[in-house]
């Protein structure tokens, strides 16, 4: 069961991944809202401690130790701070509080980065069984992420609209500079000297490599994403139109159909009458 990207295996569980979010709306349709509530809080709180449990593995694999070029694991590099795992904070406080940006923000960033994350996995992270309990921790947790942050949408919780968009850059914008100040911080007082929350020191990942060919400085290299973020953004906004298009248009039918059928049973009744 090696798990080469793009490979039939990784394939199969990118398309499991991306349906179970809508199989989850079909089996939950008739759950009250509270209870859609508890259980993504749950799922959440879940996959956090599935997350502690894969990194635990991580810091006594030698192997990923030599793939990443670490003398030893540091914790304070491991924590759930990054672009994908945060949600696992956010969206049960949006959850919570019913904070709309704070649902648009994980609606649309906890999937994307779950998936680029899937779709484009560090060295250390294909290539090898699944079986392995780095690989098998780092695409359950990424897959979690994803199923969590698309269930605000399936399950009722959030529908995204151009007015949140704003919102939702600036967010990105300062927690990714607050990411980076994490790890300024974090550098300069040798806590970590490794530190590369939000990948802002560069990371091995393909598209990353590409923007740091770009833009070769910290931080500042990540700003191409922003274009990605906007497009998906705009993508996943004209998916929804679409979806709303086609409902209003199937209401309308539906509705014709009904007031015809009204005028031809009392076109019916009356000729009954005449008759009689």
């Amino acid at each position: 069961m090696i798990l080469e990207t793009f490979h039939p295996l990784h394939l199969s569980l990118l398309a499991v991944t991306v349906l179970l979010p809508f199989a989850l709306h079909f089996l939950f349709r008739k759950k009250s809202e509270v209870w859609k509530t508890n259980f993504l809080i749950v799922l959440c709180a879940v996959n956090l401690l599935i997350f502690f449990v894969y990194k635990a593995f991580l810091s006594v694999d030698a192997e990923f130790l030599r793939i990443d070029g670490a003398e030893r694991f540091n914790w304070l590099n491991e924590l759930p701070i990054q672009l994908c795992n945060i949600n696992l904070f956010l969206i049960p406080i949006g959850l919570l509080t019913k904070k709309r940006f704070l649902l648009g923000f994980s609606f649309i960033i906890a999937p994307l980065g779950a998936m680029m994350a899937l779709l484009f996995p560090e060295p250390a992270f294909h290539g090898f069984s699944l079986l392995v309990p780095r690989i098998l921790g780092f695409y359950l947790t990424h897959a979690l992420i994803f199923v969590c942050g698309m269930c605000l949408a399936t399950l009722g919780f959030y529908r995204p609209a151009v007015r949140d968009f704003p919102g939702i850059v600036a967010s990105f914008f300062a927690i990714s500079v607050g990411a980076h100040l994490v790890n300024l911080l974090l550098r300069a007082t040798a806590l970590c000297d490794r530190a590369n929350y939000f990948f802002t020191y560069g990371a091995d990942i393909s598209i990353l490599n590409l923007f740091w060919r770009w833009i070769p400085y910290p931080f500042f290299y990540e700003l191409p994403s922003l274009v990605i973020l906007l497009f998906y953004m705009a993508l996943v906004y004209a998916v929804f139109w679409l979806l709303d298009r086609l409902k209003a248009h199937r209401s309308a039918v539906d509705s014709t159909h009904v007031s015809e059928n009204i005028d031809l049973n009392e076109g019916r009744t009356g000729c009954a009458e005449n008759e009689e």
